[in-house]
C-alpha cells in the first residue's frame, strides 16, 4: 500500500493550493480540471475521489498519478513529500536550540494548514475563554495529559490553534520560553515505521538521532531553564486506518504517558471526538495511575462525554459581528442558539457569502443550515445510500418519533452488519451517537440522533415517503393528530412549508390554516411562509407567477384580520409580504396595516415614509381611503394646521355615512374600520368609539354573532371606551363577559393584543372601584407590553391611568413623578406635547 503519510501530505498540499477548506465529492471534478489546465496531464475525477476517500481504493496509485500530483503542488520529486522536519542521522539535532527550532517549524506548518482549511476565514475565529482557563490550570498542575473532547463540529482544532498562538507563539505569550510541538496524528504513520513508538516518532519529527533520548534532552533543558515541553496532538478524526492500528497508536500514547510518570515538565494535550475518546478510555479505564494523571477539564460532562461546551452568547456575538459587520442582536434568537455550535457558523458564513443580506426573523436560516449540513455530511459523502437506509430504520424504530428518540442498539443488529462502514461514519460525523442506559437490570446500549433538528428532518423525509410525496390535507391532518402534544409537530409543519414552497405547490399551503393553531403559531407560520417566498423569489423568477396562479396572497391576507399588534411575527410577516406582493391591491392592504403600526408608534417620520408608499397605490373600492386617514393623523402628529375636513366634521357630529357599506367583512374592511377608530382617537371621543363599533356591528350582524378574533378585538375596544365614559353596572357586565371569553382560550380565537386591551379596560375599572394597587399593576403590565412593541399611543393612555390613580390617592409626589416620566417618554420619541389632551 502507498505510504499513508505521503498520501496525507499530498491531500493537504492539494487543499492548500486549491483553497478548499472542506472537501466534497463535487470538488474532486474541479481538482481534476485544475490539474489538466495547469499541467496538460489527466488525473481522472475518480482517482481524485479515491485519494480523498470518496471511492473505494482497490490498488495502489500509479507512479504517473503520484508524479503528476507532485508537479501540481510545485514539488519536483515525490521523495520531497515528508513531514516538515525529517532529518537523517548526519543532520541530527544535537542541542536544545535545534530541537526547539524544529518544534517551531512543525508547529508553524500545522498552524498554517489549520488556517488555510478553516471553515471561515481564520481571522474571524476566536479564542475560547474556557479553554484558556483549562489549559492554564493544566499547565500549572501535576497532571500529565489532558484531552479536549466533544462531538464533531465544536471547533476543537481552531480551539487548539488559538491556545498555541496565545500561550506560546506571540510576542506577549505567557509561556513563550517553553517549547510547544503542535502535530497531527497523521504524522505518526509512514511506511518505514509501521510499529509505533510514540517517543521514537517524536524524535523522527524533531530530527533527533534514534539512539538519543528525547526525554533526557527535555529534562536537561528543564533543569537549566525551568521551561516545559508541551506536545499538542490533533487530527485523530482524520486518521483513516484500521481499527487495530488505531488501538496500537493509543497503546503507544499510553506507554509514553507511563514513561513520563515522574517528569513534570512534559505536558501532552490531545483533541478527540467523543467516540474516539471512549475507545481511548477503554484502554485506560482499569489503570488507577493513568486515570489519576488525566486532567478532565472544568467542564467535563459524563453523560455527553464532552468537556468542550458550546459557544456562549457573547462568543457568538464576537464571531457574527466579524462576519456581518452589523448589529448581532438582529439575529433570530433560535438561529443564534444554533450558532453556538461552530459547525453551523461555517455554514452560516457560506450563506452570507452567497447572499450578504441573508438575515431572516424566522428559523428559515436555521432550516437552510440544517439542510446544508445534511447535504454535506450525508448526500455528498461515502456510503450515502447505506446511510439513508440506516437512518430510515432508526426513524421507523422510534415509531416515527411519537414515543422515543433513542433506539436499542440490539434492534439494529442486521443493519449494523449490513451497513457497518456507513454506521461508523454516521457516528464519526456527528449524526448519531451511542449511549448506555443503567435503567434496566443490566446496561443497554442505545443509538440516537445527536441533534433533535437532524432527527426532525429525517422524520419529515420519512413521513413524506410514507404519503408518497403527496402533501395534502391528509398529510397535515396526520401531523396534527399524531404529534398533537409533541414539540415535533410545529417543526414538522415548518419543514413541510419549506418543501411546498421549494416545489412551487403553493395551493397546498391553505391547509395549514385549517389546523387548530394558536395565534402565536399562526402568525409565526405566516412569517415563515413569507420569508421562504422571499428567499425563493431570489433564485426562482417564476415565484411571482405561481403566487398569482395559486392566489396565495388571498389566503394569507384572510389570516391577517386578527390584528395582533403585540406579536412581532405579525408585523414582520406583513412587512415581508409587502415585499413579495404580486398586485397593487395586495400591496395596499399590507401597506395600510403597516400604516396602523406607524401611527400607533406616533413617529411622524415613519408615518411620512408610509404616506409616500401609500400615495402611489389606487384606493378605489375601499370604504374609507387609508391614505386620506393616515394623512389627517400625520397632520396631528406633526403639529400642523388642519383645514376643515368632512370626515373630521362627521366624527365630531357622530355621523358616519362612509361606513354604510354592504360589503362583506374581510381584511380590507377590517383595516378601514381600525384606521377610522384610530382617527377618532385623534379627532373624536370615547363616545364616538362606542357609536362607531355599534355601527360596524349593525352592518355585520352575522359576523358579530360569532366570537371571531376580530369581533373579540372590537368588543374589547368597545369595553375600554365604555369604562371611560360610563363605568357603571353595564360596563361591569361587559367586563365579566370578556373575562369569561378570555379564560376560554381553547374555544375562542384570541390574540395577545386583545388581551392587552382587556387589561387596559380592567385597569380603568379597578381604578373606578378603588382597587388602586391592582389597577396600578395592570397599568404597568400594559406599559411594558406596549413599549416592547412600540405602541406608544397605548402607552400614553396607560400613563394617564396611573396619574389618575395617584390623583385619587391624593399623592402629588407620585403624580408629578409619572407626569415627568410620561413627558420624558414622549420627548424620547419626539411626540408633540399638544397630543396629550387629544390622546387622553
Amino acid at each position: 500500500m502507498d505510504d499513508i503519510s505521503t498520501l496525507n501530505e499530498v491531500k493537504s498540499l492539494i487543499l492548500l493550493k486549491t483553497g478548499i477548506r472542506t472537501i466534497t465529492p463535487a470538488d474532486c471534478k474541479r481538482i481534476s480540471i485544475e490539474i489538466s489546465k495547469t499541467l496538460n496531464k489527466n488525473v481522472s475525477e475518480t482517482t481524485i475521489k479515491r485519494l480523498f476517500g470518496f471511492a473505494v481504493v482497490k490498488h495502489n496509485f500509479s507512479k504517473f498519478t503520484l508524479t503528476t500530483l507532485s508537479e501540481y503542488v510545485n514539488k519536483e520529486q515525490i521523495g520531497n513529500w515528508s513531514a516538515p522536519v525529517h532529518l537523517n542521522a548526519q543532520e541530527s539535532a544535537t542541542n536544545w536550540t535545534d530541537i526547539r527550532h524544529n518544534a517551531r517549524k512543525i508547529t508553524d506548518f500545522t498552524l498554517k494548514g489549520i488556517k488555510n482549511r478553516s471553515g471561515i476565514p481564520y481571522e474571524m475565529t476566536i479564542s475560547r475563554k474556557f479553554a484558556e482557563h483549562d489549559f492554564d490550570d493544566f499547565f500549572k498542575s501535576n497532571y500529565t495529559y489532558t484531552c479536549f473532547i466533544s462531538q464533531p463540529g465544536y471547533g476543537r482544532t481552531i480551539l487548539l490553534s488559538h491556545l498555541v498562538e496565545k500561550f506560546f507563539n506571540s510576542e506577549f505569550s505567557t509561556h513563550k520560553d517553553s517549547t510547544v510541538m503542535f502535530i497531527t496524528a497523521n504524522s505518526f504513520f509512514n511506511a518505514d515505521h509501521i510499529t509505533l513508538n510514540f517517543e521514537d516518532q517524536l524524535k523522527i519529527q524533531l530530527g533527533i538521532y534514534h539512539k538519543e533520548s528525547l526525554l533526557d534532552h527535555i529534562r536537561e533543558n528543564y533543569s537549566q531553564t525551568g521551561k516545559k515541553f508541551v506536545i499538542v496532538l490533533d487530527g485523530f478524526s482524520e486518521l483513516i486506518i484500521k481499527k487495530d492500528l488505531k488501538k496500537q497508536l493509543f497503546e503507544s500514547i499510553i506507554s509514553f504517558i507511563c514513561s513520563i510518570e515522574n517528569i513534570d515538565c512534559i505536558k501532552l494535550v490531545m483533541s478527540m471526538r467523543s467516540t474516539t475518546w471512549m475507545r481511548f478510555y477503554d484502554c485506560i479505564r482499569h489503570s488507577a495511575f493513568l486515570k489519576s494523571k488525566w486532567f478532565t477539564g472544568n467542564y467535563f460532562n459524563q453523560n455527553e462525554v464532552s468537556n468542550v461546551p458550546p459557544l456562549t452568547g457573547k462568543e457568538v456575538d464576537q464571531i457574527i459581528s466579524k462576519i456581518n459587520h452589523s448589529d448581532v442582536y438582529e439575529l433570530n434568537p433560535k438561529l443564534k442558539s444554533q450558532l453556538k455550535f461552530p459547525l453551523y457558523i461555517q455554514l452560516y458564513y457560506q450563506l452570507k457569502e452567497e447572499d450578504p443580506y441573508f438575515n431572516y426573523s424566522t428559523s428559515i436560516t436555521f432550516h437552510e443550515l440544517i439542510s446544508r449540513f445534511i447535504q454535506e455530511k450525508i448526500y455528498r459523502s461515502n456510503y450515502y445510500t447505506e446511510k439513508i437506509l440506516f437512518l430510515k430504520k432508526v426513524i421507523q424504530l422510534t415509531d416515527y418519533g411519537k414515543k422515543v428518540d433513542a433506539v436499542p442498539k440490539d434492534l439494529l443488529i442486521s443493519e449494523l452488519s449490513a451497513f457497518k462502514n456507513a454506521y461508523m461514519e454516521l457516528l464519526s460525523e456527528g449524526i448519531l451517537m451511542e449511549e448506555k442506559s443503567q435503567d434496566d437490570y443490566q446496561p443497554r446500549e442505545y443509538v440516537r440522533f445527536i441533534y433533535p433538528h437532524i432527527f426532525e428532518y429525517f422524520l419529515f423525509i420519512e413521513l413524506l415517503e410514507k404519503f408518497h410525496l403527496q402533501v395534502d390535507w391528509t398529510f397535515f391532518q396526520f401531523i396534527q393528530s399524531s404529534y398533537e402534544s409533541n414539540n415535533v409537530r410545529f417543526h414538522l409543519l415548518q419543514w413541510t412549508i419549506r418543501f411546498i414552497i421549494r416545489i412551487g405547490d403553493f395551493r397546498s399551503l391553505s391547509h395549514i390554516f385549517d389546523l387548530q393553531l394558536n395565534y402565536f403559531e399562526r402568525n409565526y407560520l405566516i412569517l415563515f411562509i413569507a420569508e421562504n417566498l422571499r428567499f425563493r423569489a431570489r433564485y426562482s423568477p417564476d415565484t411571482t407567477k405561481l403566487l398569482a396562479e395559486h392566489k396565495l396572497h388571498d389566503i394569507l391576507i384572510k389570516q391577517l384580520i386578527n390584528f395582533d399588534f403585540v406579536d412581532s411575527c405579525y408585523k414582520e410577516a406583513v412587512t415581508v409580504l409587502a415585499d413579495v406582493a404580486d398586485t397593487d391591491e395586495n400591496r395596499l392592504i399590507y401597506q395600510s396595516i403597516l400604516a396602523i403600526f406607524d401611527i400607533m408608534s406616533m413617529d411622524q417620520d415613519r408615518v411620512a415614509l408610509r404616506l409616500n408608499k401609500l400615495s402611489s397605490l389606487d384606493t378605489k373600492g375601499w370604504p374609507v381611503n387609508p391614505y386620506e386617514m393616515t394623512w389627517l393623523i400625520y397632520l396631528k402628529l406633526s403639529n400642523r394646521a388642519i383645514e376643515p375636513h368632512p370626515m373630521i366634521q362627521d366624527l365630531e357630529n357622530f355621523n358616519y355615512p362612509f361606513l354604510e357599506t354592504k360589503a362583506a367583512l374581510d381584511t380590507k374592511q377590517g383595516i378601514a374600520y381600525v384606521l377610522f377608530l384610530i382617527l377618532n382617537t385623534f379627532y373624536g371621543s370615547d363616545e364616538g368609539t362606542i357609536k362607531i363599533i355599534r355601527t360596524i356591528s349593525r352592518l355585520h350582524p352575522r359576523v358579530f354573532s360569532k366570537r371571531t378574533a376580530f369581533t373579540i378585538f372590537m368588543m374589547n375596544v368597545f369595553a375600554l371606551s365604555s369604562s371611560k365614559v360610563n363605568p357603571g353596572k353595564k360596563t361591569d357586565q361587559i367586563e365579566h363577559i370578556l373575562i369569561e371569553i378570555h379564560n376560554n382560550k381553547t374555544r375562542f380565537k384570541l390574540t395577545e393584543y386583545s388581551e392587552a386591551i382587556l387589561r387596559m379596560m380592567q385597569a380603568n375599572q379597578l381604578r373606578t372601584r378603588g382597587e388602586y394597587v391592582l389597577a396600578y399593576e395592570y397599568s404597568n403590565e400594559c406599559i411594558q407590553i406596549f413599549k416592547r412593541n412600540e405602541l406608544n399611543l397605548n402607552c400614553i393612555m396607560m400613563y394617564d391611568v396611573i396619574i389618575s390613580i395617584f390623583k385619587d390617592l391624593k399623592d402629588p409626589v407620585k403624580v408629578n413623578e409619572y407626569k415627568y416620566e410620561r413627558l420624558c417618554f414622549m420627548e424620547e420619541r419626539k411626540i408633540p406635547h399638544k397630543l396629550l389632551v387629544t390622546v387622553s
